[in-house]
């Protein structure tokens, strides 16, 4: 038997929102471009602050120079991992400008240690110096960072940040810092064997695998052991639109450990999956598959599927395939894929 439900209320349709803020570009880019020729940074925010508000007041936006127009214009989640699916549909919607290029993140530019002085709390801080000393985690392909500037003792925690997060963003851009540093501690002491922040997209290149792989993880469970099979590396980032969780709960009678007895069993639920994700329009931007949980008679496979453009609803009837028990699909949004954060750390 195969039941669908759909517990969490459906967040509104951001589109609307966001094709009023490309009619207003079509009537004011004009003005834009005015204003950041004649370097009025006043009149700038005046003019993008509210219609980019209109869309979600929480983004953020930004002016940066491109190496193809005269500049592009950012509209970024600002970090925020529920808003980046926000400012991909922005972009995707954007039309072919021939002055003005347009960016859902920050992008790595190397160039602005060289020409970038911050003025925080009347110091100059200069990104040149930015060090970093590096730890690698293989266990999550991370990167975890301590890091340092000769200026660090006189600032407090939150600036320091705000200067070691610029840093970061200037040398892998936004996705990138996102999706390959971990831990990030700043320190008033240099750490030792440090390197150069402008140099850190050197070693996270080395973190790149060629090809996805799936890891085994193992714990325990109230009755018993618990088993997860899941794609590394994958974050949040790489799939900006999969932002609605989809469950595929199938149950089995478990054995005395309650792992599944019967041989075959799992290989009977990857090809269900597999049949599964073709009903969804197959793996790609729009879907992922994520992993599965298994133990305690039960197996939950998670995807993760693009929540304005796919139902999941007529999986049901694929589930109706599944002959060693029950079977559910089970859908909400999770932009910031909380439901499957125990298994991406």
């Amino acid at each position: 038997m195969a039941i669908f439900r759909r517990k969490t209320k459906v967040p509104d349709d951001p589109r609307p929102a966001i094709a009023q803020f490309w009619a207003w570009w079509s009537e004011h880019r004009d003005d834009v471009i005015a204003a950041f020729d004649e370097k009025r940074s006043d009149d700038l925010i005046e003019l993008l602050r509210p219609p980019v508000a209109a869309i979600d007041p929480s983004l953020n936006w930004e002016l940066s120079p491109s190496s193809a127009k005269a500049f592009m214009l950012v509209v970024s989640s600002g970090g925020k991992a529920e808003l980046r699916g926000l400012a991909e549909r922005w972009v995707l919607a954007a039309p072919d400008d021939p002055d003005v290029e347009f960016a859902p993140v920050r992008r790595a530019d190397p160039a602005l240690f060289d020409s970038v002085v911050m003025k925080v709390d009347d110091y100059d801080i200069d990104l040149r110096e930015l060090v970093a000393g590096t730890r690698v985690d293989p266990q999550r392909s991370r990167l975890d960072v301590v890091i340092h500037h000769p200026l660090f003792p006189l600032l407090d925690k939150e600036h320091r940040l705000s200067v070691a997060f610029h840093g970061l963003d200037a040398a892998l851009g936004e996705d990138e810092a996102e999706r390959w540093i971990g831990e990030v501690e700043v320190s008033a002491d240099p750490p030792m064997d440090a390197i150069a922040v402008s140099m850190l997209g050197t070693v996270v290149d080395q973190l790149r695998p060629s090809d996805d792989v799936w890891a085994l993880l193992r714990g325990s469970g109230r009755k018993g052991p618990i088993v997860a099979l899941v794609r590394r590396p994958l974050d949040r980032v790489e799939r900006p639109l999969a932002d609605t969780h989809v469950a595929i709960v199938l149950d089995y009678s478990p054995g005395p450990d309650g792992m599944p007895p019967q041989e075959g069993l799992l290989d009977d639920a990857e090809r269900l999956v597999e049949r599964v994700i073709t009903e969804l329009g197959g793996e790609g931007p729009q879907v992922v598959h994520v992993g599965r949980v298994t133990g305690e008679g039960k197996i939950i496979v998670h995807l993760y599927v693009d929540g304005l453009e796919i139902d999941p609803a007529p999986v049901g009837a694929v589930l109706q395939q599944w002959t060693h028990g029950t079977a559910a699909v089970q859908s909400r949004p999770d932009p910031g894929w909380k439901a499957v954060a125990p298994l991406l750390r």
